[in-house]
């Protein structure tokens, strides 16, 4: 490696010195002698103990030999010297330069000392370096002056570059020694700082040489663009100003590094209908958003839950990672809870079914053992069995035969024998007729008690019977119907990237980077998803869309609790929203900083001891304290109005039939029972009388 050897003498393959010329250099003159001394002085205050590297041009190279590198007394120090021609173009450096400048930064030198006399090669190796990164411009870099270096369009580079130490020679042989005037630079001016004026019998601090700029930034003003994003970002009403985890960050930032954040808000909707103009040449979307800001250079700061991307590395400096984020989907929630159906759900279909069709049976046995009893006795009462199986007589009377006075007067005399115990053959038992068999048998499932007990012991003991199957019956009914009341429903949640490929729902983000992440995934369910997802930014009406079952929105968990709880008080829908259980992925959350911003290696000092401390955790427990996670509702034997309204149904269903049967029995009695000949107002036993003798008459 570099590192390993004492020195590394590389050289492009247009240079036309070698190794045998540098050992044996020819004599300098004063200027070479002068800046070489100057040099070698740099070289040792500045404390090297990596490397360093030097790129020079013809007139410069004799100054680098073995003296040179043997000034500093901890010994010869590991090198790079890249000799350039003055036809080069470094704007565009030759490929060997360019493997060179980042094998140079692999060896992270020290020291960078560029003595090139053109200033325009100066100025486009520079730029170069800015937009390549091919070089560690937080180190410390000596560079001739030249005005040309200080242009409008070099304002960028030099807030980057700003350890940098320009050596100016002047008229008495003297050297100015000055530096960017850094925060001075931030407002957008260059201003070259004088840090010394050196003579030959002149000694140099190092301190005031090479001290840390960036460590105190004066009370600068810093602009510091951000999106409103939970949990990092929020407007705070009561100040009209912003709170949440990275505003807390920043004013730590601001306090321990002396500069005053000037927030400001992104226009959002803007930057999302830029997204549908055409792009311009070499623009891309992240360049209209958040990112444009810092990339644009309007902002030195950006935040607003920036994850850690590799498209954004392009454009801008992110720093450490302050948090890690659980992002997953905002699902729609569907609910097993019909209350309306509380009191069919304690038993299944199929029980349902078995037990009315053990009310037929059951009724129909009953039917059949008091025929069978009728029919043993010898009684006569065995004729009105099973009429419905027979053929029906037609009327035998004559119109006379009803309005004769002794028949009238026969039926007026007829009693029925209630309350009489006899059991002789002939008398009528509950359970003769097949409508009372059904009914009864009905009502003993309902705990209603009978009239009367049969008169017949069969009928007695398959009546004890009955009782016991109704009293397992109806234990087991209310035991299960009491778990379902004292128990919430069950909830139908999307729990999984599986669950969410198999409804085949739409997903939704508001970010082109998390799409493109699921469609760089491996994983063919991520794919699968990624390619049904969308892009959006109304989320109003995106949260009734998800309600609906519409689709599915992918973001961080804190900031879908936000649209949950949102939700939840605006009672949307029928439907609740779910968070998905699974996090998609844990994605580290950032701060964005200018590109080769100096002051990222403090900023990740920073936030690292911040993180450490537990106070970036805590900012965000105080910001995410007033969302509830989703957690089970308690398993509690607690009756509500909602989980009784199935009652409310059962005593509704009771009303109409108890109506309907009201009615029914009304028509009957006004277009059958008064329309019979033996019907009088005035004695309506008549009739009843008649119908009990003669039943199919």
């Amino acid at each position: 490696m570099h590192l390993a050897l004492l020195s590394t003498w590389i050289s492009l393959a247009m240079a036309e010195k070698s190794w045998t010329h540098l050992m044996n250099p020819l004599p300098l003159d004063s200027y070479q002698a002068e800046l070489k001394l100057l040099l070698e002085r740099l070289l040792w205050r500045a404390q090297v103990e990596r490397c360093i590297a030097v790129i020079t041009d013809e007139l410069h190279s004799a100054i680098y030999d073995r003296a040179y590198f043997e000034a500093v007394d901890r010994g010869f120090p590991a090198s790079f010297v890249v000799r350039v021609n003055a036809s080069d173009n470094l704007r565009q450096p030759p490929k060997q330069l360019e493997l060179l400048l980042r094998a140079i930064k692999s060896s992270d030198c020290d020291l960078h000392v560029i003595t090139l006399l053109n200033g325009w090669q100066v100025k486009q190796l520079l730029q170069f370096v800015y937009e390549s990164r091919s070089l560690n411009m937080q180190r410390k870099f000596l560079l001739l002056h030249d005005v040309r270096l200080l242009s409008d369009d070099m304002l960028h580079v030099w807030s980057v570059f700003v350890n940098a130490v320009f050596l100016k020679r002047q008229p008495d042989n003297s050297y100015s020694i000055s530096t960017i005037a850094y925060p001075g630079i931030l407002s957008g001016v260059v201003v070259v700082k004088q840090l010394d004026n050196w003579r030959t019998d002149k000694r140099i601090d190092p301190i005031h040489i090479f001290g840390d700029k960036t460590r105190n930034l004066n009370g600068a003003q810093l602009p510091v663009a951000l999106a409103e994003h939970m949990p990092m970002v929020l407007p705070n009403g009561s100040t009209s100003g912003y709170e949440g985890v990275e505003v807390e960050i920043m004013n730590a930032l601001a306090q321990a590094l002396n500069f005053q954040p000037q927030y400001y808000a992104i226009n959002e909707s803007a930057a999302v209908s830029d997204w549908e103009q055409p792009l311009l040449e070499n623009e891309t979307r992240l360049e209209r958003g958040l990112i444009g800001e810092v990339a644009q250079h309007s902002a030195r700061f950006g935040i607003g839950d920036l994850h850690l991307f590799e498209s954004y590395v392009q454009l801008v400096e992110l720093s450490a990672a302050h948090s890690v984020e659980c992002l997953t989907f905002l699902t729609p929630e569907s609910s097993t809870d019909n209350s309306w159906q509380t009191f069919i759900l304690p038993f299944s279909g199929a029980m349902w079914a078995g037990v009315l069709l053990s009310l037929i049976v059951v009724g129909t046995i009953f039917y059949m053992i008091s025929f069978l009893n009728a029919l043993l006795l010898g009684g006569s009462s065995q004729v009105v069995f099973f009429r419905c199986l027979r053929r029906r007589r037609g009327m035998q009377r004559d119109s006379l035969s009803w309005r004769r006075l002794s028949f009238r007067i026969a039926l007026s005399k007829h009693r029925a024998g209630r309350g009489q115990k006899s059991t002789r053959p002939g008398r009528r038992d509950i359970f003769d007729d097949y409508s009372n068999c059904i009914l009864l048998t009905y009502s003993m499932l309902l705990y209603v008690a009978l009239p009367r007990m049969p008169h017949n012991w069969p009928l007695r003991v398959m009546t004890g019977w009955y009782w016991i199957y109704c009293i397992l019956l109806v234990a087991t009914y209310r035991a299960s119907f009491t778990a379902i009341l004292a128990n919430p429903a069950k909830r139908v949640t999307i729990d999984t990237l599986q669950d969410l490929k198999r409804i085949n729902i739409p997903t939704a983000t508001g970010a082109a980077e998390h799409k493109q992440f699921f469609v760089d995934a491996t994983d063919e369910t991520a794919q699968d998803v990624g390619a049904r997802m969308d892009i959006v930014d109304n989320i109003a009406d995106l949260k009734q869309s998800i309600a609906r079952g519409k689709c599915a929105y992918y973001d961080n968990e804190f900031y879908l609790r936000q649209l949950r709880v949102a939700d939840e008080a605006r009672g949307v829908g029928s439907s609740s929203l779910h968070i998905m259980r699974e996090c998609v992925v844990h994605m580290p959350v950032v701060l964005a900083l200018e590109k080769n911003s100096p002051l990222k290696t403090h900023v990740d000092d920073i936030i690292q001891r911040l993180s450490e401390g537990g106070l970036i955790a805590k900012w965000l427990r105080d910001v995410v304290k007033r969302l509830p996670a989703e957690e089970q509702t308690p398993q509690e034997a607690l009756m509500n109005l909602h989980k009784f309204w199935s009652s409310f149904v059962a005593l509704g269903i009771g009303y109409l039939v108890s109506i309907a049967a009201m009615l029914a029995e009304r028509w009957h009695f006004k277009y059958i029972v008064m329309r019979h000949p033996l019907y009088d107002v005035y004695n309506p036993s008549l009739y009843y009388n008649f119908k009990r003798l003669h039943p199919d008459e």
